[in-house]
Formats: C-alpha cells, structure tokens, sequence
C-alpha cells in the first residue's frame, strides 16, 4: 500500500525536480546524522522497520531542491535482515520490479528516491549466495559451507538514481569489528550522476588506508567522494570529524560525509566539506538526534569562482562532555613537554626525534593568560613505526603539539572539563621530512574544545620537494594568528609499507634515518630562545 501511494503522488505532482544540471557549477546535496533504533526489547526487525520509517520520513520532508542524500554506515538493518539487492549493470529499478515485495526495505527506497527525484546513497547489510559473481571473478576461495544458510554477508552502500535504479554498489573491504565478510580485493566503486558529477564511494574505517580510498582520487580521479560511517572517535588524532576535514583538505576533494549518532559511545561527526575551502558544514552532536545537513557544493572545476564561507555547528564544551572519546595509546611516542615562556613574546625552536632516526622541528610561542594552576599543558609529540587497531598493525607518522592533564604523558590527549585553556598561542609551526610516493600521505590534523577541527583560515600547509628524484618532501604545518583552545596540531601521516607488521621492519637503516642524516645535525632534544 504504502509503494501504490509513493507511486500515486508521484504521477500527481510529476516527476522533474531536478535542478542541478552538468553545466550547473554547483549541486546540492545532503547529508544525514541518524540516531538509530536499538532498544533491546524489541526484535531487530522491529528496529529495522522503525529506522526505514524514519528514513523514509526524511526524504519525505527533505528540500525537493537536493540532488543527491546520504545516510550513514549500517543504521538502517543488520545480518539478521540482510537484503538482497540487484546488480548494477542489470540496471533494475526494485520500485518497477515484481521480484520485491512491497514492504522490502530495498522497494521502498527506491521508490522514495524515484518520487523525490534523487540519488540516494545507503548503507545496508546485504546478502548473497555464496559463491557470488565477485567471488567467483576474483578466485576467491572462501569456504561457504563455514554460514548454514551459504549466504555471504556484506556491509554495503547501495546507490540509487532519480528513477530508483540501483547504479552503483561497494562492499567494505577495510572491515572494524563486523562480523560480516569481507571481499577477497577491494573495489573501487564510482558512479556517473546526470548533474555531471563522477562520485567514488566507500565506507567508514576505508578512509585510513590507499586502498580504496585513495585509489580513487589517484587511479580514477574522482573529486566527490561519497562517505557513510560510524566512526568511532579517538583523541587525540581520530575523531570523526576532524580525520574527515583533513581527508578532503589534503586531497582538496568534495567530501559528503553521514555519520551514525550514538555520542555515548564515541559515535557521531557528519559534514560536507569543499577541500582546501573547509566546511560548508559540519557537526559533531553531544546527544542523541537524528538531523538533516544541507549546503551548495561548488563542483571542481566549474564551481571554482563561487565564494565559499566555512561554516560548522560547534557545541560547547557542556555539550560535547558526554560524547565518549576513546584515547590513543602514546606510550611509545616520543614526549616532550614545552618549556613556558619566560617573556612576552618569546619563541622557541626544538628538534625532537623518536627512536633517533626520526626528527621533526617545533617552532612555538604562547603566553600565559592567567596563574590558574588548573589548565592544560602542553607537549610536543613524535613518532613513527606502528600502531594497533582493531588487532591489526597500521603505519603512523606524527609530529604534533598535543594538550596534557599533568605532565604525565599517560595524561595526554585525555579531556578533563575541570581544566582551562589559558594558552594563547603567537607562533606555532611544525616541520618534517617525509618519504613521498604511493605509500605515504600526510595530513594536517587539528582539534579544538568543542572536539571539531580549527578552520582552514587559522593554520596552513606549504610542501617543498628536497630531493633530485622527489623522493623527499618537507612539510610544514603552521598556526596563522593567534590560536587558542585547541588539544591537537600536527601533522598526521599513514606510511601503507608497514601496514600488516609488527614493527620490526622498522631498522636503524631505514628511510628515516637517511632523512635525518641529511637535515638535522643532532638527535638530542635542544631548544633555544628568541625575543621578538
């Protein structure tokens, strides 16, 4: 009944609402924080069905002007509803085919999206026979007698055009925690929309790693990505919307990111960004809510001249001390506290190395606000070698400033609403050199009080290759005006060599000991002293 009505009002009011057309220079979109159904009384189809009505609610209610929604990672179903869907290149709308029941979740979308004349991106748990057409392309041996009912199950987005056709599906490949399969290769999925944009598409913990994130922009040259998630937030580097602002910076590519909404345990962050322009919005939620982010996305390329104001919602710090924020563990980074100033205007200049092979250069200078004991401190942090997420050892490059409770660096990059900010920061730059090449990338990676990252007018980046086969990069990272209320600045980098390992690849001989050896004449921490 409900598909005859979306069907019916469709033929009344007609079927072109699309304003965005290839020669437009910008499009609208729209992205969605969605607080999902997960009362425990209930049975998960009735979750299920309560999260498709409230999406279905919001296409309802959404701007007929937008030309393209989002939703978020894995908030709509879970396995025990899994959902078959059609192949793409079979070019089947669900809202126009007998094959699906009128109440399936994949009909009704589709129907939703051919009424309102809309892309729409979602992310569902899918479901497969087992071996499916991939597997069987890639050789994937998987063993499908190991699921009773020999069914593969995906954590997929299903692309949807104005006329509810299936356009375009992803299955994660960088998987966190979910107990669903993961593709023997990645895919790298893209899809053309009649507002001539090309989009790429993946999901959640993917925008870590080359593949196939990066590949996208690198091998396909995609400059609108399109990004459902359930980020899990980490201080002092990965919180949510802090890594997806870095992401679209360094890459200066359109990002719509849709976040899932569960602040109590660390879960929220939704934005569009307009690469080195910023945010044309972007929020990190202090409680439970369901919201519906909108902005003009000036195309790469044809949007180039249309002014941009960076624009967020920012809580407050009230606001934000709910949200559960998990802590990287820095007990092997190198840690060095910064020396207060002993005048007005003094500047200070440090080279601080981890493991003596690997050296970055700190400039800095604050004052004091006030003699409240009961404020942060701050400390320079380095390293590079591997870290452990999710059981798996990841590279990480770091050169950052971070704010500390005490100096303990157990303390570092823990909030405590009881202390102050009463750093007011006149010069803050951080320098390294890097290895450059397909795996390596770099981010300038900042955070504020209100767990968002600073605006794109408050720091830059300037790169400079040193080596007669650009190899070498230095990077530079620094504050412009004065800053304040910040518990990270730095520079953030993936080195994709070491991803798999332990940490013992990483020898004294290595790249990085090279590095230093041709820019820093001392391993030993040093600082000095100007007055300007």
């Amino acid at each position: 009944m409900k598909v005859l009505l979306l069907l019916t009002i469709l033929l009344i009011f007609g079927t072109s609402f699309q304003i965005s057309l290839p020669s437009s220079p910008s499009y609208e979109a729209g992205v969605v924080e969605f607080n999902y159904e997960r009362e425990p009384s209930i049975t998960q189809y009735s979750r299920t069905a309560s999260n498709l009505a409230n999406y279905l609610e919001i296409m309802r209610t959404a701007p007929m002007t937008l030309d393209i929604i989002v939703f978020p990672e894995m908030t709509l179903n879970q396995m025990q509803t899994a959902v078959e869907i059609p192949e793409p290149k079979d070019k089947v709308s669900p809202c126009d085919s007998v094959d699906y029941l009128e109440d399936n979740l994949v009909k009704q979308i589709s129907c939703s999206a051919k009424m309102y004349q809309r892309y729409v991106v979602v992310g569902v748990v899918t479901k497969v026979y087992c071996p499916d057409e991939d597997m069987i392309e890639q050789n994937d041996q998987r063993n499908c007698s190991d699921r009773e009912d020999r069914m593969s199950y995906y954590n997929t987005n299903v692309v949807f055009d104005r006329n509810g056709m299936v356009v375009s599906r992803y299955r994660k490949f960088n998987l966190f925690g979910e107990d669903v399969d993961r593709p023997l290769v990645p895919t790298l999925a893209v899809f053309e929309t009649d507002f001539g944009v090309r989009f790429g598409h993946f999901i959640c913990f993917d925008i870590l790693f080359r593949y196939p994130a990066l590949e996208l922009i690198r091998s396909e040259n995609i400059t609108d990505i399109i990004y459902p998630t359930m980020w899990y937030s980490e201080m002092p580097f990965l919180t949510a919307v802090q890594v997806q602002h870095s992401w679209a910076y360094t890459n200066n590519i359109n990002l719509l990111a849709a976040g899932a909404n569960n602040p109590l345990i660390g879960s929220t962050g939704t934005g569009i960004f307009a690469g080195r322009r910023g945010s044309l919005i972007s929020i990190m939620e202090g409680m439970n809510t369901t919201n519906l982010y909108t902005a003009i996305v000036p195309k790469i390329g044809l949007g180039d001249q249309i002014p941009v104001t960076e624009s967020s919602v920012e809580r407050g710090r009230e606001e934000v001390a709910v949200m559960a924020l998990n802590r990287e563990n820095l007990e092997n980074y190198t840690v060095q506290f910064l020396h207060y100033p002993s005048s007005t205007g003094s500047t200070y200049f440090m080279t601080l190395c981890h493991d003596e092979n690997y050296c970055c250069k700190f400039v800095y200078g604050f004052e004091k606000l006030s003699t409240e004991e009961m404020s942060y401190i701050y400390a320079a942090v380095v390293f590079h070698g591997i870290r452990i997420m999710d059981g798996s050892g990841y590279g990480v490059t770091v050169c950052a400033v971070i704010a500390c409770q005490t100096y303990d660096k157990s303390t570092c990059g823990v909030r405590n609403e009881s202390l102050s900010f009463d750093h007011d920061w006149h010069t803050l730059e951080i320098t390294g050199q890097f290895p450059i090449g397909d795996q390596y990338i770099y981010f300038p990676t900042t955070l504020d009080s209100s767990i968002m990252p600073l605006k794109i007018n408050q720091f830059g980046v300037t790169k400079a290759l040193l080596s007669s086969d650009s190899s070498i990069m230095e990077y530079s990272m620094k504050s412009r005006g004065k800053i304040r209320e910040f518990y990270t600045f730095g520079i953030y980098g993936r080195d994709f060599s070491l991803d798999g390992t332990n940490g013992s690849e990483i020898v004294k001989g290595s790249f990085f000991s090279i590095v230093v050896g041709l820019t820093v004449t001392a391993v030993e921490y040093w600082i000095t002293e100007r007055t300007v």
